[in-house]
């Protein structure tokens, strides 16, 4: 897929109607704050929201009333300092972080009621459970001889194999999540941020085949671009004009691929691009917005063709009732933050594309 002759459109403004776009309040109170949602899913009829800015997990039922909060307390038994990914095992009824802090895996029920937990010797930052096998991204290491690789691990995290992309190492990453997708036909698909590249893990879950290839305005790789393990010489190197952009994000949809990603003109001021691949059409894109300039998040989760994303306390806090009058938001948009600002919650918001 070649990314960079296209037009880039600056705004994406969503139509309520075309897009049916549907606001979900999530009931609190001005106590809680949401930060930025990285993850969120459905567990049976309540939504688990993964909040990794102010490190936490919040459950809401099926109201979207607010259940349980887990937080950052400290070390003991069931507590944590520093969220770095989670999954919710819908088979299992239950909710499972890493603490990359304390290296440690805890378990929750679908309530949030603390279970049991795990210490391990290694780093996860992303795991993803198929059948009783958990996959393991461990994309953060030192050793530069073996930067990269997924652990297989059972039940229990006691890792059972480790595999790599056979066509080439890539860079590990530091900075963005490199979540696992399943996708409506059980194909589990992987990609790597700071990478071209997006794998397909084959059913026997030993072997990551390149699924899709992305060219950058002629990305090259070269050696000293393989290894790179802090993000900030990762984008030094960017600056030079060797590396022209990498994935972010991705969502996928039937034949529909939502993607993020950074790319760069060769200067180190780097630009945030949306890429909406429909019925073989390729749509390039700044951000989505709502009623005139509502920005949205980068949606977290696509359930039955519909995206979801969720509105951060300081989105709704830095709303101003002037916007009203005069101002570029829509009035049902500007009336919607109003009444969040006024009553102490913030909204999941649901679209289709």
């Amino acid at each position: 897929m070649e990314i960079g002759s296209q037009d880039v459109i600056k705004t994406w403004d969503l139509d309520f109607e075309k897009n049916d776009i549907q606001f979900y309040p999530l009931v609190n109170d001005k106590q809680l704050l949401i930060g930025n949602v990285q993850y969120m899913d459905f567990l049976g009829t309540n939504v688990v929201l993964f909040d990794n800015r102010i490190h936490q997990i919040l459950i809401f039922n099926s109201s979207y009333e607010l259940i349980k909060r887990i937080e950052s307390r400290g070390e003991g038994p069931g507590e944590f300092k520093f969220l770095e990914c989670f999954f919710v095992d819908k088979e299992r009824g239950e909710i499972v972080i890493f603490d990359s802090r304390l290296f440690k895996f805890l378990t929750y029920d679908a309530k949030g009621q603390f279970i049991r937990e795990k210490k391990v010797e290694y780093f996860a930052r992303d795991l993803f459970k198929v059948g009783k096998k958990w996959l393991i991204n461990n994309a953060w290491s030192d050793d530069k001889s073996n930067p990269y690789q997924i652990f297989v691990a059972d039940e229990d995290f006691e890792i059972i194999d480790k595999l790599k992309p056979q066509d080439k190492s890539i860079v590990s990453t530091i900075a963005n999540p490199a979540p696992f997708i399943k996708t409506e036909s059980n194909d589990i698909i992987f990609y790597e941020p700071l990478s071209d590249t997006i794998y397909q893990l084959n059913s026997s879950l030993d072997q990551l085949i390149p699924l899709l290839v992305f060219d950058f305005q002629g990305l090259e790789y070269t050696e000293d671009l393989l290894y790179s393990n802090r993000i900030r010489e990762f984008i030094d190197k960017v600056g030079s004009g060797k590396y022209k952009g990498w994935i972010r994000g991705l969502l996928i949809s039937g034949d529909d691929m939502l993607f993020q990603f950074y790319e760069t003109n060769g200067s180190k001021k780097l630009k945030n691009v949306m890429a909406l691949y429909q019925e073989e059409q390729l749509k390039l894109f700044s951000q989505f917005t709502i009623g005139g300039g509502l920005k949205l998040f980068y949606p977290k989760l696509i359930k039955d063709g519909r995206y979801f994303s969720v509105l951060s306390s300081e989105t709704i806090e830095n709303f101003k009732e002037e916007d009203l009058v005069g101002g570029n938001l829509s009035f049902e948009v500007s009336e919607l933050l109003k009444n969040a600002k006024n009553n102490g919650y913030t909204y999941i918001v649901s679209f289709k594309l």
